[in-house]
């Protein structure tokens, strides 16, 4: 079984991401542009419907619809940001000039893939869920025959709690077994590539997942220093009640979303070098892994569609 190298992947991946700044940025400009001119105005309306609702305004609940349909589109812009790099990285990109703007089987294949192993994750959560309430349900039934129900609900509480752990372990684990290498497998076997994902990550959990905070870690780091920096921290003291704390909140988020729309342009420049050096580097991270773990087997065909 051939395993990934974890430190070479992620050289590769940082290398990648640096080294071919441009090209990502060739391959992902368009999209991303039109990303940001419907991301901005969606800001704004953001920031006025968090308004209303402090306010209370009933009238709030008007907008939302509005927010809601841009959604589908912004997924399908970063999807295609996604594929572009991908593309790159693979080293198949079929269409190397500055106006790359993919819409094929490619694409939704891409989307394909990723709903199914959403739909996949899903449904494996909602059984653990299950088994474990009808654990907790019987731990507690068979404390109370030796303890007092109120240590019995103690003991089920603990119980869940650890239950509630494995869980998030379990999503975790799920996460990466589905997602690492489903992009790749999805563009050079013209697959779906969820099963396939699974299978190249067999044994390589521990792997893929030093590699994927390798290149999360620092993004969430760089993400929330921004935010602080331009929004401040929220205005929570302890002791406030939890009225105050929601209030304190929604506060800050208003204050988050002003600032975004009123320095848009020192925001959109400096988001866009952290996207293309995001991508860059998981794009190529999973590239790399992918070619690691199937270089002994044929390559197959690519569809330039």
């Amino acid at each position: 079984m051939r395993k990934i190298p974890v430190g070479a992947t992620i050289a590769h991946a940082y290398h990648f991401a640096f080294a071919d700044f441009l090209t990502v940025f060739k391959a992902i400009w368009l999209p991303l542009a039109a990303y940001a001119a419907l991301s901005i105005p969606m800001m704004g309306r953001m920031m006025q419907l968090m308004a209303s609702l402090g306010a209370r305004d009933p009238a709030a609940l008007s907008a939302i619809g509005p927010l809601f349909l841009l959604y589908p589109f912004l997924l399908i812009l970063i999807f295609m940001q996604f594929l572009a790099v991908s593309e790159a990285a693979l080293g198949v990109r079929p269409n190397d000039s500055w106006f790359y703007f993919p819409l094929g089987k490619k694409l939704w294949r891409l989307i394909g893939g990723v709903l199914l192993a959403l739909l996949a994750i899903i449904a494996l959560m909602l059984c653990y869920a299950l088994i474990a309430f009808v654990l907790g349900f019987v731990l507690n039934t068979v404390l109370k025959s030796f303890v007092s129900a109120a240590m019995a609900t103690g003991l089920t509480g603990v119980f869940a709690a650890l239950l509630f752990l494995v869980a998030y372990g379990v999503l975790i684990f799920l996460t990466i077994r589905f997602f690492f290498l489903l992009a790749p497998a999805s563009i050079v076997e013209q697959r779906l590539g969820v099963g396939r994902s699974w299978q190249l990550t067999r044994g390589n959990f521990w792997r893929a997942f030093l590699v994927t905070l390798s290149i999360v870690l620092p993004l969430v780091v760089i993400e929330y220093a921004a935010i602080f920096s331009f929004a401040g921290f929220p205005a929570i003291t302890p002791g406030m009640s939890p009225q105050a704390v929601q209030a304190a909140n929604l506060a800050w988020n208003i204050a988050l979303f002003s600032a975004i729309v009123r320095y848009w342009y020192i925001i959109v420049p400096a988001v866009t070098v952290v996207l293309v050096l995001y991508f860059g580097a998981a794009c190529g991270a999973q590239a790399f892994a992918y070619r690691a773990l199937t270089e002994d087997e044929a390559a197959a065909a690519v569809a330039f569609d």
